[in-house]
């Protein structure tokens, strides 16, 4: 009897701990993230960033990044700011766009968990976010 309720509470436990991740899809500030400046309008960035991550089978959905995050740029000084969240499978990815004029500063994070014996957490995908980077700028050409 007590080796079964030994192995059921750790089943529930794996389970439970599958089941765990990011709900609201925000990556906290990420150890290496990828930065670019872009030369194009806020809309036309956004637009294109959306259409992109779509394009490649990401579930996207937007926000503000001011709920998650404090920084100078979202103090109503002329600065556009979006977070788009996006997720496929077990990855994660975060973009923040800051425009002003026509530059856009952007930001990707990237997160992914994979299960083995206990929970692996990846920052870096360098051949995805470039294929992300190269899909933007055909899309703005």
């Amino acid at each position: 009897m007590g080796r079964s309720v030994r192995y059921l509470s750790f089943l529930l436990l794996w389970v439970a701990g599958c089941a765990a991740g990011s709900p609201s899809g925000y990556i906290s500030r990420a150890d290496h993230p990828y930065d670019r400046t872009i030369y194009a309008s806020y809309e036309k960035a956004a637009g294109a960033l959306i259409y992109v991550l779509k394009k490649g089978g990401w579930t996207v959905s937007e926000a503000n990044p001011s709920i998650y995050e404090r920084d100078e740029r979202y103090e109503n000084n002329g600065y556009q700011n979006l977070l788009i969240m996006a997720r496929a499978r077990k990855s994660f990815l975060n973009v923040l766009i800051h425009s002003i004029n026509n530059t856009c500063e952007v930001q990707i994070r990237y997160e992914s968990q994979k299960w083995l014996l206990r929970p692996f957490i990846s920052t870096r995908n360098d051949k995805l976010v470039q294929a992300i980077w190269d899909s933007l700028e055909a899309e703005l050409k």
